[in-house]
């Protein structure tokens, strides 16, 4: 058998069989399909938004669980169905309360799958299942896993030295997947990656101002 024998492999996005040393599928153009780093453990590289998705909304109806009767009231959409702050910490906020009194430097991990209302879950799910399909395609499932996990932990460190007392939600990881999607957009160029570049500035746009309203 010839060392220099070529494997073939399933392309991670489209599932054609190739080369595994192809730079780019020759089927969808997706970049270093035999990378290792393109590899996942799961069957479609989409099921890992699910995932993330399913393992938020289940943390927010136990966070509402925890203190039943303290979930707001209609009356007012941007405090309906918010979880009291005591669940929040529970459930692994984070924040100078959580870091300096507790020790639990954890929670700068943790504090990404937790929400405090309806709307915040919402949007942030909303923007994770639009960009992060991209971002898994253009880099693959372990650098998506690091720009969406290390982007939470450095948001909620920044808000921790800044001196924020309790903080939560995925906004610090869409930022990241954002952030993804900027460097690609600007590094590809031509008409593609400017496409890419200007629906990413849409979101530092919609990011901006869902703050500001929340």
């Amino acid at each position: 058998m010839s060392g220099t024998e070529k494997k073939s492999i399933l392309c991670p996005n489209c599932k054609k069989l190739i080369s595994s040393d192809e730079a780019s599928c020759p089927y969808c153009g997706t970049t270093r399909p035999g990378s290792r780093l393109k590899r996942s453990f799961f069957k479609k590289p989409k099921d890992a938004i699910k995932v993330i998705i399913y393992c938020n909304i289940a943390i927010f109806i136990f966070s509402l669980i925890l203190t039943p009767l303290n979930i707001g009231s209609l009356a007012n959409p941007l405090t309906f169905l918010s979880p009291s702050n005591n669940s929040l910490l529970l459930l692994g906020a984070t924040g100078t309360i959580p870091i300096d009194k507790f020790g639990r430097w954890w929670t700068l991990l943790s504090a990404s799958f937790i929400h405090g209302g309806i709307l915040h879950i919402f949007f942030n799910m909303f923007a994770l299942q639009q960009l992060g399909p991209f971002v898994l395609q253009e880099y693959g499932f372990n650098r998506f896993a690091i720009i969406y996990l290390l982007s939470g932990i450095l948001g909620f460190y920044i808000s921790y030295l800044a001196g924020v007392v309790l903080t939560i939600g995925a906004s610090a990881s869409i930022c990241g997947l954002i952030g993804a999607i900027l460097y690609y957009g600007k590094s590809r160029g031509g008409l593609y990656g400017e496409t890419f570049y200007k629906q990413a500035m849409g979101w530092v746009i919609g990011l901006v101002l869902f703050g500001l309203i929340v």
